[in-house]
């Protein structure tokens, strides 16, 4: 049997540093009369990401939508904000990974997006063939400065700590870039292991962390701990398990959050609420959602979970 390896990006590009990622999630159908968000970037901006001035009490409209694998729409403060899309129908891929389950709808029942959110580029579950061409249209892409210098001008790098302004009818959100660690605390996999997280904060924005392809409990703490320094308490976490594996990797080490990790952040950055996605829709996942609302029972937590499914339903935070 073929073992899975992930492509090599052809351009070599920063190292993963050690630090972790946040974001904040909705879905549903795009309001007619919402005016599309306008996105003003920081321009190298390296301060302290946006103060909440509320951060732990939710927006009267937030909304996730889980659509499959990482593949998350959120509608939060006015914006549509879609995370590591993949649109594939199952299919294998060269790099040996293999899609399971085809995704809640495609990119035709969307609707508008305003921004997407890359946590990475170089592995086919958080960026497919559809994926990519999906990115051509929107109107703002964020991600890595490899995932700049590999797919163009339309995506924007940010590094970690860096911000930009996401315009809305109902404000503005700051999309700040976080750390992330593909792989096991003090390993770099080099330009194949740079991946990204990021944090939405704002006036009126719940504070949500996005993980990103992030395997550290560490990395994750540490980002946690400056979020609640800077911004204030984490609302919503949204976070990357189902501990990817591939035999050709590190000698099968998870390169995402093991279900006993996931849990572990979740205490850690003590979110009002945890939205677990990446544990369906791939051959590499080897932990799925029941393992995880195990780990979350026994850590006494198991309250904070969301009951989402990849099936393309809304569900409310607020």
């Amino acid at each position: 049997m073929k073992r899975p390896t992930f492509r090599l990006a052809a351009t070599a590009a920063l190292a993963a540093t050690a630090s972790a990622a946040l974001l904040t999630g909705c879905g549903g159908d795009a309001d007619a009369d919402e005016p599309a968000a306008q996105n003003t970037p920081a321009a190298g901006s390296t301060g302290t990401p946006g103060a909440n001035t509320d951060p732990a009490t939710p927006a009267a409209a937030f909304t996730v939508t889980h659509i499959g694998g990482p593949t998350t729409l959120l509608e939060v403060a006015g914006a549509r904000i879609l995370i590591d899309p993949t649109f594939d129908q199952p299919k294998k891929y060269p790099s040996g990974l293999e899609k399971t389950q085809a995704p809640a709808y495609g990119p035709d029942k969307l609707g508008r997006i305003d921004a997407v959110l890359l946590s990475h580029d170089q592995h086919d579950d958080n960026l497919d063939d559809s994926g990519r061409e999906l990115l051509k249209t929107a109107p703002l892409v964020l991600s890595t400065p490899g995932a700049h210098q590999r797919l163009g001008d339309h995506v924007t790098a940010l590094a970690s700590w860096t911000s930009t302004d996401l315009k809305t009818a109902r404000g503005t959100i700051k999309i700040t870039a976080v750390p992330a660690l593909h792989g096991p605390d003090g390993v770099d996999r080099g330009a194949d292991g740079e991946v990204t997280g990021f944090v939405l904060s704002g006036p009126g924005v719940p504070t949500t962390y996005i993980s990103g392809d992030n395997a550290s409990a560490t990395v994750a703490k540490q980002v946690g701990d400056r979020i609640k320094s800077e911004i204030g308490p984490i609302d919503t976490a949204v976070l990357f398990a189902g501990a990817a594996r591939t035999p050709a990797i590190l000698d099968n080490a998870p390169l995402t959050l093991t279900s006993k990790d996931a849990a572990r952040v979740a205490k850690d950055l003590v979110p009002r609420k945890v939205v677990a996605v990446h544990t369906d829709s791939w051959n590499i996942y080897s932990e799925d959602m029941a393992s995880l609302v195990k780990a979350f029972e026994d850590q006494g937590i198991a309250a904070k979970l969301v009951d989402i499914k990849p099936d393309g339903t809304a569900k409310n935070l607020a």
